[in-house]
């Protein structure tokens, strides 16, 4: 009974923390970034390009200009680049401990974070001269490494960690746009029609991508140890892996054309709506099969195999075994990678093609993305209610 008193107070700290992780996160998000001008540079952008869709999804929010402006984009490409540099082997990486492997997280984030605020401040021609720029410069990059500080916290003592954030990010991100749009069809011919559709294709799409993120490709193992007449070990290679992660980092990358388009002019091809939706998918497709290869390393799982002397049918150990792999993780992938870069980039330009309805155009991405981050928060949530299960039903025995 007491056992049980405590795991219940150590959820309700839990909620509790996560709770209040997110108020100071609001108010933040509420505190105006001094020194600046609404230059109309920064107005264009907002209205003309994705930027501000990218941003708050990414763990931004450039939509308000606050003090957590950048927020956690920083730590996204930081850890991006982690799993480059663990995945290639390179400069002994793959070696390091955890503890070495965050504090270079930690120096990359600042970094970053610098260069963000940096950009954004210069791009967005939100001052007027060096020394005003520097300081708001020096706030936006606080201000990014506190958020992240606050999703740190979130993760030791809270719920759901960074992800918390991102999703509340993208809820309070959109949810205005999207009843605009929702008042704008029901003001049409028809419009509770229109809009009864609409709920009916997005809890398609929900159901969708539900059972998609839960899709695997059985790969069939024998273990030499075991008996031949046993069932074979399945391996389960997931249709969906690498999306997590393309939508959580990719944002920050998708954010480059936009900027550059700033700086080049409406006149470059980085201005091409068109130009910038292919860029867009290429590189959400390219950043799926990348995250897919981080998680399911053939080379790694083919080494795992042969130790535990596991071995694909009508496949021989080692080396071919790898090749397998790698032909098999590229084909089932295709689907889920095809599909995210549509997805992707129809969620973050196609507000240019639906005008008025701009709201319903990310609703598929936020589907997506809100199925998947909380699909992480409900597996933490049942690892820290297993030990309540496990006493109740100790209790029943």
């Amino acid at each position: 009974m007491i056992q049980r008193i405590q795991l219940n107070n150590n959820l309700l700290k839990r909620l509790g923390t996560t709770f209040f992780i997110l108020i100071i996160y609001i108010l933040g998000c509420t505190i105006p970034l001094p020194l600046v001008n609404i230059s109309t540079t920064f107005r264009q952008v907002l209205a003309n390009s994705s930027l501000g869709i990218m941003s708050f999804m990414s763990g931004g929010n450039l939509q308000r200009l606050s003090l957590f402006s950048v927020g956690l984009n920083p730590l996204m490409i930081a850890m991006m680049i982690i799993q480059l540099l663990t995945m290639m082997r390179l400069f002994y990486f793959d070696t390091f401990s955890i503890k070495q492997t965050m504090r270079i997280q930690q120096w990359l984030t600042l970094i970053f974070a610098i260069i963000q605020s940096l950009a954004i401040t210069l791009m967005l021609k939100l001052t007027t001269n060096f020394f005003t720029g520097l300081a708001v410069t020096l706030m936006l990059t606080a201000g990014s490494l506190f958020v992240v500080w606050l999703g740190n916290m979130n993760t030791k003592f809270g719920i759901g960690g960074t992800i918390t954030i991102i999703l509340f990010n993208i809820i309070s991100g959109t949810l205005p746009n999207l009843l605009s749009s929702i008042g704008k069809i029901v003001g049409q011919s028809y419009g509770y029609l229109w809009l009864a559709l609409v709920v009916l294709a997005s809890f398609g799409l929900l159901i969708f991508w539900i059972s998609f993120n839960r899709a695997y490709y059985p790969i069939r193992m024998v273990n030499t140890m075991i008996s031949s007449h046993d069932e074979p070990i399945i391996l389960p290679l997931g249709l969906n892996m690498g999306a997590m992660m393309t939508y959580m980092v990719g944002m920050s990358l998708l954010m480059i054309p936009t900027l550059l388009a700033n700086i080049l002019g409406p006149q470059s091809l980085f201005a091409n709506p068109y130009f910038e939706i292919v860029l867009s998918g290429i590189l959400a497709f390219v950043l799926f099969y990348f995250f897919t290869f981080v998680q399911f390393d053939p080379k790694e799982q083919a080494k795992i195999m042969l130790h535990n002397n596991n071995y694909i049918i009508g496949i021989r150990p080692g080396e071919p075994t790898k090749k397998y792999l790698r032909r098999l993780v590229i084909h089932v992938s295709f689907l889920g990678a095809l599909l995210n870069a549509i997805q992707l980039s129809f969620g973050l330009l196609g507000s240019r093609i639906l005008g008025n309805f701009a709201g319903l155009a990310i609703l598929p991405m936020n589907i997506i993305m809100i199925v998947m981050f909380m699909q992480g928060i409900k597996d933490q949530l049942l690892m820290l209610l297993f030990p309540l299960r496990y006493a109740h039903l100790m209790k029943d025995e």
